[in-house]
């Protein structure tokens, strides 16, 4: 729930993160030579998670005035804060070596190693498409894991659950994280990154549904390529974000792949100082065993949090004072004309929270009204591709014959036979999954969109309840949106 990230970001959101211990060695290095370039620092500090997310803290909390410009890069840190400030770096971090020891420790330098590797990836992804300033895709993708180090530091047991839920329990990862933190990760990333004031991308890649924006699609799609690659790289959860990223680039899958796996052994090489196991160790066909990261007797290290190659669904349990507090915010504001991303940001919240389940997205009709894009999600935070939620609309299928008239549908097995032939491949390959609710919404006469939610997998069923909690806040949504009173929304099978 919000106020409870909340809660933690504030709790947790002021302490420093802390730097290697090379790192601050060389930086007093460095920092003896008075004309030591500024990019020869920058190529040290860039290697280190925990000092890049000090830097651009420090660099955009001096920033004054609404006009002034956001600090995207290292070097453009650098720059800001100055040679004096600079020099003083090396007194005033907390060094990993001397601030934490067991369980903490190995956590946050695994979370060091897989920020590093994603930030590798998406850079290189971002060089060939030509972005302008890639350094800027590398730091919002080290920033990306910022929630990850905050918990590694203050609550590994926290995240040591998590890891035995996905990696033993066989829990799909959002699950894992909303079960045990009552929110996940990314949110919390969110929440920390707009209190140190982060730049834009860093927010952008971290809210699912901004996967339509490519500079943020990019992170997270390489975000994930690593997560994945820390189980195995052959699974097919692997295979579709390779697929879907040479998609994005324009490039033959075979090519795409190889370059990925290739800059993961060399991110291997480099990988060293970060003492933890690094993703190309997956890389040996067939898997090894040995290779997979256990814990070891009396170390206290966690076991890396892999995505399981078939994930379950853990069944979300409703809860029903945030269904009815979201409930009675919408119904407060029927007829008012309330703007549409607050009345779905609230149903979308009392969907997934309030009637758990699991998968939550409205999607929009875009301006030409071409396209169903996704404007607000929960429950997806670690599947980049479901949440660039986009469906043509200019064939005719299921999608298109609610959007008619506002109405709901539950796909289930007594009515599958006869509907499924109109659920469109694309469609298919988009959701995964042959059980959903689905509801168009109508403002003023006038289609805006639909909701679709479901409970992830197979292994927990929709149920009547949930679809009554999702046609209610639905259709109060939509009555929110009205600017007139309404006699209600109409429901279908």
């Amino acid at each position: 729930m919000a106020n409870q990230v909340e809660q933690w970001a504030a709790r947790l959101g002021n302490r420093p993160i802390p730097v290697l211990d090379r790192t601050v060695a060389a930086l007093e290095h460095l920092c003896r030579d008075e004309q030591v370039p500024v990019a020869r620092i920058a190529e040290v500090a860039e290697q280190d998670p925990g000092l890049t997310v000090q830097l651009l803290r420090m660099a955009n909390g001096a920033r004054r005035g609404r006009l002034s410009s956001e600090v995207g890069t290292v070097q453009q840190a650098l720059m800001l804060l100055g040679t004096e400030r600079v020099r003083a770096l090396p007194r005033q971090l907390p060094a990993i070596g001397q601030v934490l020891e067991g369980k903490p420790r190995s956590q946050l330098m695994a979370t060091f190693a897989r920020a590093y590797h994603a930030a590798r990836q998406a850079d290189d992804w971002a060089r060939r498409r030509r972005d302008m300033t890639p350094d800027e895709v590398y730091a919002a993708s080290l920033l990306h894991f910022i929630g990850e180090m905050v918990l590694s530091l203050y609550a590994p047991e926290k995240l040591e659950e998590i890891y035995t839920l996905r990696n033993e329990e066989k829990v799909a990862t959002a699950e894992a994280q909303y079960v045990v933190l009552g929110f996940t990760i990314d949110e919390l990333s969110r929440h920390l990154a707009r209190r140190w004031r982060l730049p834009q991308l860093v927010h952008d890649a971290l809210l699912p549904e901004n996967a339509h924006l490519p500079r943020a699609y990019g992170i997270m799609l390489a975000v994930e390529l690593v997560r994945v690659g820390q189980y195995d790289w052959f699974c097919t959860k692997a295979r579709e974000i390779e697929q879907a990223a040479a998609k994005w680039l324009g490039e033959a899958e075979d090519a795409v792949i190889a370059r990925a796996h290739t800059l993961a052994a060399q991110v291997a090489r480099e990988s060293a100082v970060y003492d933890a196991i690094p993703a190309a160790v997956r890389l040996l066909w067939p898997p090894l065993e040995a290779a997979r990261p256990a814990r070891a007797a009396g170390s206290g290290s966690a076991r890396e949090p892999g995505e399981p190659a078939a994930p379950v669904g853990l069944c979300l349990m409703p809860q029903l004072p945030v269904l009815k507090a979201v409930y009675q915010q919408l119904a407060a504001r029927a007829g008012s004309g309330m703007p549409l991303h607050e009345a779905v940001e609230l149903a979308v919240q009392g969907m997934h929270d309030g009637a758990g389940l699991n998968r939550v997205v409205f999607a929009r009709i875009d301006h030409e009204r071409r396209m169903l894009v996704g404007e607000a999600a929960r429950g997806a935070d670690n599947e980049p591709i479901f949440n660039r939620f986009e469906v043509r609309l200019d064939q005719p299928h299921l999608f298109t014959r609610l959007l008619e008239r506002q109405q709901a549908l539950w796909l289930r097995d007594d009515n599958r036979a006869r509907i499924w032939p109109l659920v469109s491949p694309e469609i298919r390959r988009l959701l995964g999954t042959n059980s959903f609710f689905v509801m168009s919404v109508h403002v003023d006469g006038r289609p805006v969109g639909l909701f679709y939610a479901d409970r992830h997998t197979s292994a927990c069923e929709l149920d009547e309840q949930a679809y009554k909690y999702f046609k209610a806040l639905a259709g109060q949504a939509a009555l929110a949106m009205s600017h007139r009173q309404a006699g209600g929304s109409q429901a279908g099978s």
